[in-house]
């Protein structure tokens, strides 16, 4: 087991994140003295901000080491505790994110009894309400780790859901269910845009996102016109956008069944609600208005 109490390692408090948490992986191991030390300078490695040479040296190492398979619960029980603890610190949620990454990219790693807690701390950088020091970081520092989560969301998705049928839709329910709750700040609402297109993709978007806009539109109105709120509320715009453009590939120009003009925006507002409405009729772009237009769209 790793060291602790008296005459451990004087750094396993602070690698743990909690002087009082003691580490309880989900598979018990008695791991040899060399994998003790080893888990120890890689989380040191990971946690040290000032050197970024000893960070990618760690990250190297996790996604090419073939003899870690011991410490993979140990790694993914450090994630755990370090983005539960550290919420306001984007620094530590990055590398949480970034060591995540790196066991997913080792080949020599059987990951898939550990998929179930992988989730959570990559789901509290997605959609988390508050995440990171905005008084330090500024206030859209936070969408670029949401942007990782995403991703790493998405990969994890497309990795294992095959083999877990229920995990796509897990996804998807907690991503829709931040997305529609108008209490959650927008950052949330963004990352849960961002993850409903990882995790569900094209029909997931028309079926989840698509269908729910109009009733957002009150949400992302009162935002937009909000002085404190309206940079939030426009990358949550600019999400749904990406999200509505990613439709087009599967739609067919069929402008020639819709009205023009005044008629073809009231269509869309009524729609997609007025935010997003005039949005898409602003663009002129004839696929993308009957990608979001056409109900009978072939995904």
């Amino acid at each position: 087991m790793l060291p602790r109490g008296p005459g451990a390692n004087p750094n396993a408090s602070a690698i743990s994140g909690n002087d009082n948490v003691s580490i309880k992986p989900l598979v018990k191991h008695i791991l040899s003295k060399e994998l003790q030390l080893y888990f120890e300078r890689i989380c040191s490695a990971i946690l040290d901000e000032a050197n970024d040479e000893y960070r990618s040296a760690a990250y190297a190492s996790l996604r090419s080491d073939p003899g870690l398979h011991q410490l993979v619960p140990y790694f993914v029980q450090f994630v755990n505790e370090k983005v539960t603890h550290n919420l306001k610190s984007l620094f530590v949620l990055y590398q949480m994110l970034h060591l995540l990454s790196a066991l997913l990219d080792n080949p020599s790693l059987y990951i898939d009894p550990y998929v179930a807690s992988l989730i959570p701390p990559a789901l509290t950088c997605l959609i988390g309400k508050h995440l990171g020091n905005t008084a330090a970081d500024g206030p859209h520092a936070h969408f670029a780790l949401r942007d990782l989560a995403a991703s790493l969301l998405s990969s994890i998705a497309k990795t294992f859901g095959a083999s877990t049928s229920t995990l796509r839709p897990r996804l998807a329910r907690s991503c829709l269910k931040a997305f529609l709750d108008s209490h959650k700040p927008f950052g949330s609402h963004y990352g849960a845009v961002l993850g409903l297109q990882g995790v569900a993709g094209t029909a997931g978007i028309r079926s989840l996102v698509l269908s729910n806009l109009k009733a957002y539109d009150l949400v992302l109105k009162q935002g937009l016109s909000d002085d404190q709120n309206k940079d939030q509320a426009q990358m949550v715009a600019q999400a749904l956008m990406r999200a509505l453009e990613s439709l087009e590939k599967d739609a067919v120009d069929s402008m020639n069944r819709h009205p023009d003009g005044q008629e073809l925006k009231s269509r869309l507002v009524d729609t997609l609600g007025e935010v997003m409405g005039s949005k898409v009729f602003d663009t002129g772009r004839p696929t993308l208005v009957s990608a979001v237009l056409e109900k009978d769209v072939v995904l």
